[in-house]
C-alpha cells in the first residue's frame, strides 16, 4: 500500500473523528439549547403566574377598598338622613304651641312631683310658663316655676337635694334615639335591606 493511501486513510479517519466530535458538539449544543429554552419557558411561566397572582391580589385589594369606601359613604349618607329626620322632628315640635302638648306637660309635672317629692323647682321655655304654672297649681302649688330653659318643649325639674329630672323633648329624643333611629332606618332604607 502506497504511502499516499495510508495518509489518505489517516486523514479520512481523522476527518471522520473530527466530524464525529463536531456532530457530538452540535448535538450537545442543541441539547443545552433545548434545556435552556425549557428552563426559560418554566421561568417565564412561573413569572407569569406570580405576576397574575400579584395582579389578582391587587385587584381584590382595590375592590375590597372600593366596597369598604362605598359602605362608609352609604352609612354616612344614611346617618345624615336619619339626623335630618331628628332635626325635622325637633323643628315640628318647636313650632307647636304648649296647649297642643298640654297632656304631656301635665303628666311630666305629676311625675316630677312623685319623684322629687318636695322643694321642687321646674324650668320651662318662656312659651310654656303660664301653662306649666297652671298645671303645677292643680298638682302641687308649692312647685316653683321659672321660664329660662332653652328647649323646644317639655320641662326640667330640680329638687333642693340636688336631684334633676329632665322631661324636655330633647332629652326624651336622646333617651329614645337608639330605638327611634332603628325605626327611622327601617322606614327609610327598607327597600335597600330587602335587596
Amino acid at each position: 500500500m502506497p504511502m499516499e493511501k495510508i495518509i489518505e486513510r489517516i486523514e479520512k479517519a481523522a476527518q471522520d473523528k473530527i466530524d464525529n466530535i463536531i456532530q457530538r458538539g452540535k448535538d450537545k449544543a442543541e441539547e443545552i439549547e433545548e434545556e435552556i429554552e425549557k428552563e426559560k419557558e418554566i421561568k417565564l411561566d412561573d413569572l407569569r403566574k406570580e405576576k397574575e397572582r400579584e395582579i389578582k391580589t391587587m385587584k381584590n385589594r382595590i375592590i375590597s377598598q372600593a366596597k369598604l369606601e362605598t359602605k362608609k359613604r352609604k352609612l354616612k349618607v344614611r346617618e345624615e338622613m336619619i339626623n335630618q329626620v331628628f332635626e325635622e322632628v325637633k323643628t315640628r315640635i318647636d313650632s307647636k304651641e304648649p296647649e297642643e302638648y298640654r297632656g304631656y306637660l301635665k303628666q311630666s309635672v305629676k311625675e316630677v312631683d312623685s319623684i322629687l317629692k318636695s322643694g321642687i323647682k321646674i324650668e320651662c321655655d318662656p312659651k310654656s310658663k303660664e301653662l306649666v304654672k297652671r298645671l303645677t297649681g292643680e298638682i302641687n302649688p308649692e312647685i316653683e316655676v321659672e321660664a329660662g330653659l332653652d328647649t323646644i318643649g317639655g320641662i326640667k325639674a330640680f329638687s333642693e337635694r340636688g336631684s334633676t329630672v329632665d322631661f324636655t323633648f330633647e332629652a326624651n329624643l336622646e333617651r329614645k334615639r337608639k330605638e327611634l333611629r332603628k325605626e327611622i332606618s327601617e322606614i327609610l332604607f327598607k327597600q335597600e335591606e330587602e335587596d
